[in-house]
């Protein structure tokens, strides 16, 4: 086995994400690029549907590796994330024809089947990453394989099946995210180990010395690699939106109308970089160091980031169509994920306790509002002008957190540099 060098006793609390870390990160974001498949053809609540449950299985299996790791940190073996890339970037290759045969109503299930056998290998495998013993009490989920019982048993079924058999697992999985706390896990763990009955079996291998059975024993995050593992992946996945702004302007006639559409997208997005990342944490728009915990920072970084990827989507179909009005889903999608990122905002602001009255009144008339009234109202606009409005929203909720008085920082009872507690 390869491993990653031990790192000195006096940088371990410093420690920043390895470059095989980040190499995994890329291909992860390779497979969210891979989803603009399921929006690129048809913007319906199918495809939105298909978009999110892909896109779940892609971050938990991400989450999965992301965490152990945060959690191995020097012990961290470069040929176990190198098999993790494999599997994810198998489930990638697979989204365009999952995309074709549920979308375009094709016959092949050999793409779903691919797609579910490569996320129960990867799954299955990152949970069995950890030292034996361990429990992880920050997001336990990532330890446990019941949310994949009904993708293995989709693999027997016709299509329709293993989409309700896909949602049905990931929606064990979310609901395992909602109830399972990782400091009872380890009292009921511990409680049933050390029943009477058992504690006189005689030890197997691993257990304690002294004949209790085996060691059990609970494990954090590094909270300062965490939050940045977090911001990395949002601004990888921002600069794979600009990738494929690029990709779609380098299609397209070029005049003074493209560079407008061009700019006015990354100034959003350039914009979405520094509520997520300049004053955010962990690439959370309005959060603050020590104020959730660990499983809610996780779970709103996964809805971030689905967010801001589908925004990739309506900007290139901005760049293609021009003066033009975008299609009325194009036109929604853009809006409606505009104004849920600064839902999102809105909830993390007031979850952190670091949103006072002023700025939840301006982030909710201007950034879900806004955006929600120029879906409805603006059905005539051109694709160039609604991106300028939507980049308009964003700089001037920059300008709002440049201008308004900073919330007072955390007690100092509680770690800065800590995304929550577990």
């Amino acid at each position: 086995m390869v491993h990653i060098g031990e790192e000195p006793n006096e940088t371990r609390i410093e420690r920043h994400a390895s470059w095989a870390e980040l190499f995994f990160d890329l291909v992860a974001v390779a497979g969210v690029a891979a989803l603009a498949h399921v929006l690129g053809s048809e913007l319906d609540a199918a495809a939105l549907g298909l978009y999110a449950l892909l896109f779940l299985a892609l971050w938990l299996s991400w989450a999965t590796f992301m965490l152990y790791g945060n959690v191995a940190a020097g012990q961290t073996r470069v040929l176990r994330l190198m098999v993790g890339m494999f599997g994810v970037g198998t489930m990638a290759a697979s989204v365009p024809g999952v995309a074709h045969t549920v979308l375009g109503h094709g016959s092949d299930l050999l793409p779903l089947n691919v797609f579910a056998i490569a996320y129960i290998a990867t799954r299955v495998y990152g949970s069995k990453s950890w030292q034996r013993g361990a429990v992880l009490l920050d997001f336990p989920v990532v330890q446990y394989s019941a949310g994949l019982l009904p993708w293995f048993a989709s693999l027997w079924v016709d299509e329709h099946w293993k989409l309700v058999l896909w949602a049905a697992g990931v929606g064990l999985d979310l609901l395992l995210i909602l109830a399972l706390s990782g400091s009872r896990v380890l009292q009921r763990v511990e409680s049933y180990l050390t029943a009477p009955e058992r504690a006189q079996r005689r030890p197997r291998r691993g257990g304690r010395p002294n004949g209790k059975g085996p060691v059990i024993h609970g494990v954090s995050v590094d909270q300062v690699h965490l939050s940045e593992r977090l911001g990395l992946f949002v601004i990888i996945v921002l600069g794979e939106s600009v990738v494929q702004i690029v990709a779609a302007a380098s299609e397209t006639r070029y005049d003074i109308g493209l560079l407008a559409t061009a700019l006015a997208s990354f100034i959003l997005l350039a914009g979405m970089f520094g509520l997520s990342v300049v004053f955010g944490y962990a690439g959370l728009p309005h959060l603050r160091a020590g104020r959730i915990p660990t499983r809610a920072a996780l779970g709103l970084h996964c809805l971030v980031t689905g967010v801001v990827a589908t925004i990739a989507v309506p900007l290139s179909l901005a760049v293609s169509h021009g003066s033009d009005p975008p299609p009325g889903q194009a036109r929604w999608l853009l809006c409606g994920a505009v104004a849920a990122y600064f839902t999102l905002g809105v909830v993390t602001g007031a979850a952190s306790h670091s949103s006072d009255l002023p700025r939840t009144i301006s982030r909710v008339t201007t950034g879900i509002a806004a955006p929600l009234l120029l879906g409805l109202l603006a059905t005539a606009v051109s694709a160039r002008t609604l991106v300028v409005y939507m980049a308009l929203i964003v700089l001037a909720h920059l300008w709002f957190e440049r201008r308004l008085t900073p919330i007072q920082p955390a007690p100092t009872n509680e770690a800065p540099d800590r995304v929550g507690g577990s």
